[in-house]
């Protein structure tokens, strides 16, 4: 069933953040566009992609290009929501020096990572923030409550390979990731049993994450682009059961 849905969903990548990644071929550029659409994937679908792509269009030799020559004139007058034009250069400073540092993002992920990505984000955190905490909305500090959904679902993308993610760090196993726990897959995760958690939060993602290894447990998120967009949205979720769901559900039975 999952292949058969997975396969109908494909032509959605398109109005999804992954489908960024997918302009550039190498792996620096990749690396950095991902991070980029990644966290300002928050909000409404339509106004965060069309954000991203006028971003991403100031970028014609490619992100880590425009990252290392530091030119953030094309910037003025950006911003999204809670980011305005001054949180988009303070960000892109440091993703500056870490490129400099490290000569790729991935690089420097690496560099860090001990098994724990949660502890990674936090190492990074304490390295390039200083203290600063104008850019926690870029790099949280690990909590109880934070999901860290942009986080995960970029690692998501970096680490998983297939159709849709690109699987370049083949030094995160995909079996230690955690769910990218949007309010799609909350209420999905509620509404079948997977999540006991009465609010979205790190507990909830691994909750859900955990109840997915018991379907594959090489590859947990293998299923979260098809519950978010075949279940989540497709079906219209409430995150609670109705006749309706016998209906449209596709995973109404589990």
């Amino acid at each position: 069933m999952y292949e058969k849905e997975k396969s109908a969903l494909l032509n959605r990548v398109r109005s999804d953040p992954v489908s960024f990644i997918h302009r550039w071929r190498s792996d620096g550029d990749r690396e950095i566009a991902g991070f980029i659409a990644a966290q300002f994937a928050y909000g409404k679908i339509e106004v965060f992609m069309n954000f991203l792509d006028r971003l991403f269009g100031l970028m014609e030799d490619g992100p880590q290009r425009f990252i290392e020559a530091g030119s953030w004139e094309g910037l003025k007058g950006f911003y999204y929501r809670f980011q305005k034009e001054d949180d988009l250069v303070l960000l892109f400073e440091v993703l500056r020096k870490i490129v400099g540092d490290y000569g790729t993002f991935g690089s420097m992920f690496r560099s860090f990572y001990e098994g724990d990505t949660r502890r990674a984000i936090w190492r990074i955190r304490e390295r390039y923030l200083s203290g600063d905490d104008r850019l926690t909305f870029f790099f949280p500090r690990p909590s109880p409550t934070g999901a860290q959904k942009r986080w995960n679902m970029y690692l998501r993308w970096m680490a998983r390979k297939d159709e849709i993610d690109i699987g370049i760090w083949d030094f995160i196993d995909p079996a230690d990731l955690t769910m990218p726990l949007d309010t799609h897959i909350y209420k999905v995760g509620r509404c079948v049993g997977w999540i006991t958690q009465k609010t979205p939060s790190y507990r909830a993602a691994r909750e859900v994450t955990e109840a997915l290894k018991s379907y594959c447990p090489a590859d947990p998120l293998k299923y979260d682009f098809f519950l978010c967009h075949g279940v989540g949205i497709g079906a219209g979720c409430t995150g609670k059961r109705t006749k309706r769901c016998r209906e449209t559900c596709a995973v109404y039975e589990i």
